[in-house]
C-alpha cells in the first residue's frame, strides 16, 4: 500500500503529544517544571516515538495503544533531555531550538541543567508506571535497560563526549559514523528494540533486520542534519545554521563535501528501504518516514 500524505503522522503526533503532556508534572509547581513543559511541548518532528507507534502497528503488538503511546513518550523524553544539555554553552552553545529560545536562554543555565536532569529519570518513571496484562515486569525492566543504555556511558553520553573531544580535529568517516551511532543511532535502535520486546514470539532474524534498518535510518537522519546545518534555511530549521562550523566540528559535509554527503544519505535510505521491502508486512508507513527524512528541510 502506497502512502500519499502525512495524515497518519499527524494522527500519531496527536497521540504522542497527549501522552507526553500526561507524563509531565504540574506546570505551576516550580521554575523547573515550567522549563520542563517549555522544552518538551515545543514541537519537533517526534521521529523516535513515530517509529515506535508505526512499528507497533506493523507488528500488531500485544499491549494497548495507550501503553504503546507511553513507551513512545518515554523515548521522546530521553531525546528532549539530551537536546537541553546539547544546547548548553559548555556543549554546542546553541541559543535556539525549534524556533524558540533554548532552555538556558529562556530561563538560565542552572535551570536548564536541572530540567534535563529531571526529564531523564521522568522517562524511566513513565515506563515503571505502565500497567498492562500483556506486559510483564521482566519486559518492563528490559525496556528500561534498553533506554538507560542508549543514553548512558556507552550511548548518548559517550557520543557527546567524543563529539566535544573532536572539536578542532579532522575525523575519519568511520570515526564520525561511530560518534553519530552513539549520539543518535543508539536511541533510535532502542526505540525499535523496545517494540520487539512487546511483541511475543518475534523471530530473531526479523529483530536483526530491524536493527540493521534502524542503524542505517539513524545515520541517514544525522547526515541530513549535518547538510541542513550548512545549507538549510534558518527559518525552517528553527535555529541558526553553520553552528558546527562555528564550533570547528567534523561533519559529513566538512570531510566529504555536500554532494558526497547527500549521496551517502540517499544510499543509506535506499538500503533502509530494501530491508523494509523484504519484510513480510505492510511497511509503507516506515517507507514514507524514510522519504520524509531524506527530503526534509528542517
Amino acid at each position: 500500500m502506497k502512502i500519499e500524505d502525512e495524515k497518519f503522522l499527524e494522527e500519531n503526533l496527536t497521540r504522542i503529544n497527549k501522552a507526553l503532556f500526561q507524563t509531565l508534572p504540574k506546570k505551576d509547581f516550580s521554575k523547573v517544571t515550567e522549563a520542563i513543559h517549555y522544552s518538551v511541548m515545543n514541537g519537533g518532528k517526534r521521529i523516535r516515538p513515530q517509529i515506535i507507534l508505526i512499528l507497533s502497528e506493523i507488528l500488531k503488538v500485544d499491549i494497548s495503544n495507550e501503553n504503546v503511546d507511553l513507551i513512545a513518550a518515554a523515548g521522546e523524553l530521553i531525546h528532549c533531555y539530551s537536546l537541553i544539555h546539547d544546547d548548553l554553552p559548555a556543549m554546542d552553545d546553541d541559543d535556539y531550538r525549534r524556533g524558540q529560545l533554548s532552555c538556558h536562554k529562556k530561563f538560565d543555565e542552572a535551570t536548564a541543567i536541572l530540567t534535563g536532569d529531571a526529564i531523564q529519570p521522568l522517562s524511566l518513571e513513565v515506563l515503571t508506571s505502565i500497567e498492562d496484562p500483556n506486559l510483564s515486569d521482566k519486559t518492563k525492566l528490559e525496556i528500561i535497560n534498553l533506554f538507560a543504555r542508549a543514553c548512558g556511558p556507552e550511548g548518548m553520553v559517550e557520543g557527546q563526549n567524543r563529539d566535544i573531544l573532536s572539536e578542532n580535529k579532522k575525523l575519519t568517516e568511520e570515526e564520525l559514523d561511530q560518534i553519530h551511532y552513539l549520539k543518535t543511532g543508539k536511541l533510535i535502535e532502542a526505540c525499535v528494540l523496545c517494540v520487539c520486546l512487546i511483541k511475543k514470539n518475534i523471530d530473531e532474524t526479523l529483530i536483526e533486520k530491524l536493527i540493521e534498518f534502524s542503524n542505517k535510518f539513524g545515520l541517514a537522519f544525522q547526515i541530513r542534519d549535518d547538510i541542513l546545518d550548512e545549507i538549510g534555511d534558518e527559518n525552517k530549521i528553527g535555529k541558526p545554521t553553520k553552528s558546527d562550523i562555528k564550533n570547528n566540528k567534523s561533519t559529513y559535509p566538512s570531510i566529504m563535501g555536500i554532494e558526497k554527503s547527500q549521496r551517502k544519505a540517499q544510499l543509506l535510505i535506499d538500503e533502509s528501504l530494501e530491508i523494509l521491502y523484504e519484510l513480510p508486512f505492510d511497511t509503507s508507513k516506515l517507507e514514507f518516514l524514510c522519504q520524509l527524512v531524506i527530503n526534509r528541510k528542517s
